[in-house]
């Protein structure tokens, strides 16, 4: 059995990469990236943790990039059999985002502010902050990011790094 080689970029090679892919060569906007990266997360969720045994799916998305990431990959695993429910509480007054929130809507997908209470889900997919996060944790999110540490010992959680990189813990 072969083994896996695994490279993590440094924060600064992330913001170069996104650079590079959204430079004149390449040319890729904004929204094909998301589109790109939450169709990944959703597929590489379904590998792992298929909807016949994991079909509740929490997505706790962030104000940024990876949170728009997020808002794709529930949208992507609906479609795949999941019943996603999307956690995301600040909402940016940007027209791409905007656009992302209805496009979940329009699929049906249930939005809110807050995790439920109780909580009942079989997976956590956590899309709140990516590679350029700096700063201090700031309310709602510091408050979340102490749930969600609860909730690592009783769920699956997959964590949205960058462009479709997906973390599977627990």
């Amino acid at each position: 059995m072969s083994s896996i080689s695994v490279k993590y970029l440094t924060q600064l090679e992330a913001q170069q990469l996104d650079e590079d892919l959204m430079g004149a060569s390449a040319a890729y906007s904004i929204e094909q990236l998301m589109e790109l990266a939450g169709l990944s997360v959703a597929c590489a969720v379904r590998q792992q943790l298929p909807p016949s045994t994991h079909r509740r799916i929490v997505v706790v998305a962030g104000p940024g990039n990876n949170g728009g990431d997020g808002l794709v990959a529930a949208r992507h695993l609906k479609l795949f059999g999941y019943e996603p429910l999307v956690v995301y509480p600040k909402r940016p007054d940007k027209p791409l985002f905007k656009a992302l929130v209805r496009q979940c809507e329009a699929f049906g997908l249930p939005l809110t502010d807050a995790l439920p209470q109780p909580f009942d889900a079989d997976v956590v997919l956590d899309a709140i902050f990516g590679f350029s996060f700096k700063g201090d944790l700031r309310p709602p999110f510091d408050s979340l990011l102490a749930v969600r540490t609860r909730l690592d010992r009783q769920h699956r959680l997959c964590s949205v790094s960058m462009h479709g990189c997906v973390c599977l813990c627990g």
